[in-house]
C-alpha cells in the first residue's frame, strides 16, 4: 500500500500512527518520498512536479497495489495539470482519500477507474477514537468485502423518494470549484454526494447554486449528504438553520434528498465507491451498494 500526498505535508508524528495502523492491518507500507517536504511558496509538500513525481512513483511501481493519501487540503489539482490520463489507464490501482483528492477521483472515474471517498493516512487512521463505521468499511471495502448497505437516521430525508445510479461526488466546494472545467464528474442519472468543513453558511449556498445554476444537479437521480461540519451563520452553528438553506435549494430540484451520510471531515467517514451502481431507498433511509469496483 503506497501513501502518497499531493497536497500538503505531513505531520510526522501523524504519519507515524496512521502507518503503524496500516502495518497492524497487514499491509505492507511504502511512504512516497515527498510526504514531509515544505515548499515555502504556498506550503505544499514540494513543489508541484515533486508532488506529481512522488505520485507517479507510487502508480508505476507493480508492488503497489493500492495508494492511499496521508491528507487533503489545497494542492492537489495544480499537481494534477502534468498527469497523462493514459498513466492511470495503464497502471489502474486502488486509491482512497477524500478532501481535496475530489479532483482525482473525478479524473480516475473520467478514465474508467473508480476509487474511495475515505480514511486517510496522517488524518482519519492518526486519531485516537475508533469511529466503528470507519473501521466496519476500512479497509475491508478496499479489499472487495465492505459493507453492502448504509442506514440513515430517523430524521433523514429531506425530500422523499428513490432513486438509483452511479455514485459520484465528494468536498462541495472542490466540486463547485471544478464547474466547466475539464476534471469535472460526469453527473448524468448519477446519485451525487457532499460534504464540507470549516464554511459560512452562505458560501455553502453559494456553491450550491453554482452547480444548480450550471445545470449539473438537473442531471441528478439523488443527493445525498454527508458531515457539515463547523459551518456557521456569522460565525454560530446553527443546523436546524442550515437543514432549512439545503431544504430550500434541493426541494426544487424534485429528486430524493437526504442527509446524514457517515462521510466527511470529521465524525464517521466510510470508504464509499466513487462510481459503483447504488440504490437510496428512501422509505426504509437505506443507501444499497449494487456492485464492488475491486476485483
Amino acid at each position: 500500500m503506497g501513501v502518497a500526498s499531493l497536497s500538503g505535508p505531513v505531520d510526522p508524528a501523524a504519519l507515524a500512527i496512521g502507518e503503524g495502523r496500516l502495518v497492524k492491518m497487514g499491509y505492507r507500507v511504502r511512504l512516497a518520498p515527498n510526504l514531509t517536504a515544505w515548499e515555502g511558496t504556498l506550503g505544499l509538500a514540494g513543489s508541484d512536479v515533486e508532488r506529481l513525481r512522488a505520485y507517479r512513483e507510487l502508480l508505476h511501481d507493480e508492488a503497489v497495489n493500492a495508494i492511499v493519501f496521508a491528507r487533503g487540503g489545497y494542492g492537489c489539482r495544480r499537481a494534477l495539470v502534468g498527469l497523462d490520463p493514459a498513466e492511470l489507464r495503464a497502471h489502474p490501482k486502488i486509491h482512497c482519500g477524500f478532501s481535496d483528492l475530489t479532483v482525482l477521483s473525478a479524473v480516475l472515474l473520467r478514465e474508467g477507474i473508480p476509487s474511495f471517498h475515505g480514511p486517510m493516512v496522517a488524518a482519519d487512521l492518526a486519531r485516537n477514537e475508533r469511529e466503528p463505521i470507519t473501521e466496519a468499511f476500512f479497509p475491508s471495502a478496499l479489499e472487495g468485502r465492505g459493507p453492502r448497505e448504509i442506514a440513515f437516521g430517523e430524521d433523514a430525508v429531506l425530500v422523499p423518494g428513490n432513486a438509483s445510479g452511479r455514485l459520484v461526488g465528494g468536498c462541495l466546494s472542490i466540486l463547485a470549484g471544478l464547474v466547466g472545467g475539464p476534471d469535472e464528474f460526469d453527473y448524468d442519472d448519477a446519485i451525487l454526494f457532499f460534504e464540507d468543513i470549516a464554511e459560512e453558511a452562505y458560501r455553502i449556498d453559494r456553491m450550491l447554486e453554482t452547480l444548480i445554476r450550471a445545470g449539473r444537479f438537473a442531471k441528478l437521480r439523488g443527493i445525498l449528504i454527508g458531515a457539515l461540519t463547523a459551518i456557521t451563520f456569522r460565525g454560530v452553528e446553527d443546523e436546524p438553520r442550515l437543514r432549512r438553506v439545503l431544504e430550500d435549494r434541493l426541494t426544487p430540484l424534485g429528486i430524493p434528498v437526504a442527509m446524514g451520510l457517515p462521510a466527511g471531515h470529521r465524525g464517521p467517514n466510510a470508504a464509499l465507491p466513487v462510481g459503483a451502481r447504488v440504490t437510496w431507498d428512501g422509505g426504509a433511509r437505506v443507501l444499497r451498494f449494487e456492485e464492488e469496483i475491486v476485483a
